[in-house]
């Protein structure tokens, strides 16, 4: 299957989101309303290229009922698959909405056992998915049985066959992949410090971190901070950008609409500031939407404008 970018999700699940007037712990909770939305933050990203009108396929593993779900569920998006399927269950994330304080509470269940014969046939299929790409998006959280340095073995793979890498994870999984220099990251500042393995107090630190990891072989750094806006590294360049103002309702997928962004500027030759512009744009425009729906390329094009950006 052909397709100019190639979204990996090891770790899908079904969104569940519930929404309480006022969380109780320990207490009988009435919904006031659920939703459920096919998830995962590599799907995150195939469900925004949806609306960028870029060639993409997305792939991972599924399992179950609740992988057949989810499958279903993406081609309502038209979005072109390619995934694994095994009998262990996909797994299903909860997560509860307070209406009274904002907040959410997460439930994420581990995902399915993947046994090293089943990971290396998924390796095979990412490999000839790969070489009809030009770009390749790494994201989410790895299952707890297959190992972190996967992704750095698909960045290593990808790099062999001249097609640049996106990678947005966390932990174990981040520090390796950085070691085999992807194109591209899109940390946040705790996964930033994860790598640092240090506090970053100030955007100062941030972006001298940032820097760190551009002179050490990555090509670009985009780093989400949430409502203080976003922070992009590419060559000698570092862009602050300010956030829009929307009202919040759900950041899930915040990070993963940034991804998305990142993976068409980066395809289309964008300037860096078009780049956090863009960026910046999609992530706050996706925190205004409910569960874990992502804003379209047609709305982010519509405001990225108005993003405020000063060079560092």
């Amino acid at each position: 299957m052909k397709a100019n970018i190639v979204t990996v999700t090891m770790n899908p699940a079904l969104d569940k989101m519930i929404t309480v007037e006022s969380l109780s712990p320990g207490k009988l909770n009435r919904a006031k309303s659920v939703r459920i939305d096919p998830g995962g933050k590599g799907i995150n990203v195939s469900k925004a290229l949806s609306t960028y009108g870029v060639s993409q396929v997305a792939t991972g593993i599924l399992g179950g009922q609740v992988g057949s779900l989810i499958s279903s569920m993406l081609k309502e998006y038209g979005i072109k698959q390619d995934f694994l399927f095994v009998s262990a269950q996909t797994r299903v994330n909860i997560k509860i909405l307070d209406k009274s304080t904002g907040t959410i509470t997460e439930v994420n269940e581990q995902g399915p056992e993947i046994s090293y014969e089943t990971l290396k046939v998924f390796f095979n299929k990412l490999k000839r998915l790969v070489k009809n790409a030009d770009m390749l998006v790494l994201a989410g959280s790895l299952p707890v049985s297959i190992p972190s340095c996967f992704y750095s073995t698909c960045i290593q793979m990808a790099e062999k066959m001249n097609v640049k890498t996106i990678i947005d994870t966390e932990g174990e999984a981040l520090k390796l992949s950085i070691q085999s220099k992807p194109y591209a990251i899109k940390p946040n500042v705790n996964e930033l410090e994860q790598i640092a393995e240090r506090p970053l107090n100030s955007i100062e630190d941030i972006a001298a971190e940032a820097k760190r990891l551009i002179k050490n072989g990555i090509r670009l750094v985009l780093v989400s901070l949430g409502s203080s806006g976003s922070l992009l590294c590419f060559g000698d360049g570092i862009y602050k950008a300010e956030p829009l103002t929307v009202d919040v309702k759900s950041t899930v997928a915040s990070g993963d609409a940034m991804v998305a962004a990142l993976a068409y500027c980066i395809r289309t030759g964008s300037t860096p500031e078009e780049m956090v512009k863009i960026a910046t744009a999609a992530g706050c425009l996706t925190a205004s939407k409910e569960g874990s729906d992502m804003a379209s390329w047609s709305e982010i094009r519509q405001f990225y404008g108005n993003i405020n950006i000063k060079e560092m």
